[in-house]
């Protein structure tokens, strides 16, 4: 957002992050009317996180889903997940979402930074993003290398006491001028781990929780001219695993064990011109193809599964300057492919029948940011989206459309002070798999005479499922302070929002009447009734001289409209600190994380669940030693739940992770 400059701006820059890719636009933190996270590459040091969504446990009002197998792990932004939070990678869509599977593959190795935009967001990126977006950022060759330097790498290797989990890593990159072709640069980083199974609190092993894998990414960029960069980017993932076919709960008779092989593959092309001479171009292009496979073996049925994503997908925008008025207008668009494969061996299915299916999507957006004076500015933004779902095998269609609006006010009060509001309008087409899936859902086997034949869930098709529409109001104020006690800063940052969901997409299955002749048992996708979730995030963060803290605490609550009663599947309220101090001339960083998470009684009618307050208690420390002899080193150490507290998070079957030592060094040279 264009804004007039102000004292506390200038003055407040450690908690100040500058969005690149979240909100579409190159923006301050205290400058937009959005709620942003921002987690950058040092914190990703100091955490070690396993997954995506461990590297964002902390924020306010985002939690991770789905256990604690970091393959499956996924992300929940103010209670809502999955499908409804979109997942970019360096601002390419992965659209893949199938069933119980994992769909966040990037190792935390690779980021330079991860990004969330708290709230709906399809007046800038579509489908998908009713409930916010995590946008990653990897790693480029300059991250790394300082001016002057051309050519440099590193190695790393990490270890964690729980599953005793390795991890090794490491990356070579360099910077050069071409004669008259102008400049290079590249970057290759990469990175291995093995685990064998997790334990819970109280020293006790979850299994089929062991997994192994690696992941590779490749950038090649070339600049020719001064504003002009043409960018290509490739990488890949692989996971080996046994686990449940739903590994966000443990093995049972409809719950069959599964040896896993996933494999994520990802190719991007980027070019950008932007001539410092020209204030009406600044254009940005994207081309880009993902591939996710998952092949399944099921052990113990002979059955084997193939499902494979594919998404071909392409961006341009143009951002233009005019006066005190910033023009952002481009078009997008994406075709997803999903395809599976089942054998049987001469077995009965007892699962989803093959898909064939397709899903196209195309829009146009514009948003204008206009400084209207140095205290306040406007951003509004409108989008339209066309998608077509095709099933290839049932031979059927549906094809609908969204028009996607937003509006957002900022008010510099007082150079400390800057007050926001914004509106936006959001959707969540429904997928071809919600559409379209045919077979078994699940099968119970022969239980005696109570059920002498067993009993199967099947699917039925929707064809006229409806897209899921959000309502987003919110209010947000932004403070800003510095030199209140000398070498010091203060930054505050509080939202207030109400999320209003119609047509929300769940799915139904039917309660088994068992015994019953006759009584069919059958699951589908359906629009149920309208939901309400309203809620707040207060973040503030502190520093005196090298002493820094930190706290985040969030809450949400839903409703359905109609009747008043709880949603399921919302989080309970959290609170984190984080407290850490630098000595030793800045060399050695000390720190301590608090976590405290507050029963959840706010359940449904007729639901007698009981998700119990829990305390986490974490310790760390970073070594980055400044004498010559030792420069390019660095040590992460870290215990996690030092209590080994045993506790399992709202709406979860599976208990968390318990106590877990790690320990990482890493020499760059």
């Amino acid at each position: 957002m264009v804004m007039g400059s102000s004292a506390h701006a200038q003055q407040v820059t450690e908690f100040d992050e500058v969005v690149v890719t979240a909100t579409r636009v190159n923006e301050k933190v205290s400058q937009t009317s959005r709620s942003v996270a921002v987690v950058d590459e040092q914190k990703l040091q100091e955490s070690q996180p396993a997954s995506v969504a461990q590297a964002l446990k902390n924020q306010a009002n985002i939690s991770v889903t789905n256990g604690p197998r970091a393959s499956s792990q996924g992300v929940e932004i103010r209670g809502l997940s999955g499908p409804r939070v979109l997942q970019t990678i360096d601002g390419a869509r992965q659209n893949t979402s199938s069933g119980h599977r994992g769909t966040y593959f990037m190792d935390p190795e690779l980021l330079h930074s991860a990004e969330v935009l708290r709230g709906p967001s399809s007046s800038l990126w579509g489908s998908g993003a009713i409930g916010g977006v995590v946008a990653q950022n990897t790693k480029s060759a300059a991250d790394f290398l300082a001016t002057g330097d051309t050519f440099g790498g590193y190695v790393k290797q990490g270890y964690e006491t729980n599953g005793d989990r390795t991890k090794t890593s490491g990356a070579l990159y360099g910077i050069g001028e071409l004669a008259e072709l102008g400049r290079v640069d590249w970057l290759f980083n990469g990175s291995v781990f093995d685990s064998n199974n997790i334990k819970i609190g109280n020293d006790q092993i979850l299994a089929n929780s062991a997994s192994d894998g690696g992941s590779g990414l490749a950038k090649l960029g070339w600049e020719p001219s001064d504003g002009q960069r043409i960018q290509v980017s490739a990488r890949q993932s692989k996971i080996d695993e046994r686990v449940p076919s739903n590994p966000a709960v443990a093995v049972g008779n409809s719950v069959p064990l599964v040896k896993r092989k996933t494999q994520d593959s990802n190719v991007t092309l980027d070019y950008s011109l932007n001539p410092t001479d020209n204030p009406l171009l600044d254009l940005n292009a994207t081309l880009y193809w993902n591939d996710t496979d998952y092949d399944e073996d099921r052990v113990t049925k002979q059955q084997i599964d193939s499902t494979e994503y594919q998404t071909l997908g392409f961006s341009i925008n143009n951002s233009s300057q005019l006066g005190n008025t910033t023009l952002l207008y481009g078009v997008d668009g994406y075709k997803d492919s999903i395809k599976t494969v089942r054998d049987d061996n001469g077995q009965q299915g007892q699962r989803p029948e093959n898909i064939d299916g397709e899903t196209s999507v195309w829009g146009a957006f514009t948003r204008v940011d206009v400084a209207i004076n140095e205290r306040w500015a406007v951003d509004a933004a409108v989008r339209y989206d066309s998608f077509n779902n095709q099933s290839n095998n049932l031979n059927t269609s549906a094809d609908n459309s969204a028009f996607s609006p937003s509006l957002g006010v900022v008010w510099n009060t007082t150079d400390w002070l800057t007050l926001s509001m914004r509106y936006d309008h959001a959707f969540r087409a429904p997928s071809v798999e919600e559409m379209f899936s045919t077979g078994s859902h699940y099968c119970i086997p022969p239980l005696g005479n109570f059920l002498p034949n067993g009993l199967c869930n099947t699917f039925e098709i929707n064809p006229d499922l409806k897209a899921e529409e959000a309502k987003n109001k919110e209010i947000k104020a932004d403070l800003r302070f510095a030199q209140l006690a000398g070498d010091d800063e203060l930054a505050i940052t509080f939202n207030v929002f109400r999320n209003d969901v119609d047509d929300f997409i769940e799915q139904s299955v039917s309660n088994p009447l068992m015994g019953i002749p006759g009584f069919e048992q059958t699951t589908s996708w359906n629009n149920v009734d309208a939901a309400k979730l309203t809620g707040f995030e207060l973040s503030t963060r502190y520093r005196y001289k090298q002493a820094r803290v930190s706290i985040n605490y969030g809450q949400t609550e839903g409703k359905d409209k109609d009747n008043g009663d709880y949603l399921a599947n919302i989080p309970a309220k959290k609170l984190a600190i984080d407290l850490s101090q630098a000595i030793m001339q800045g060399d050695i960083k000390l720190g301590t994380r608090f976590t405290y998470v507050a029963d959840q009684d706010q359940l449904p009618a007729n639901n007698n669940n009981q998700y119990d307050a829990y305390k986490l208690w974490d310790v760390y420390l970073a070594w980055e030693p400044t004498r010559a002899n030792l420069e390019g080193l660095r040590v992460d150490f870290a215990i996690e739940n030092i209590g080994d507290e045993e506790y399992r998070q709202a709406w979860q079957t599976l208990y968390d992770q318990g106590r877990n030592v790690k320990l990482s060094a890493r020499y760059n040279f």
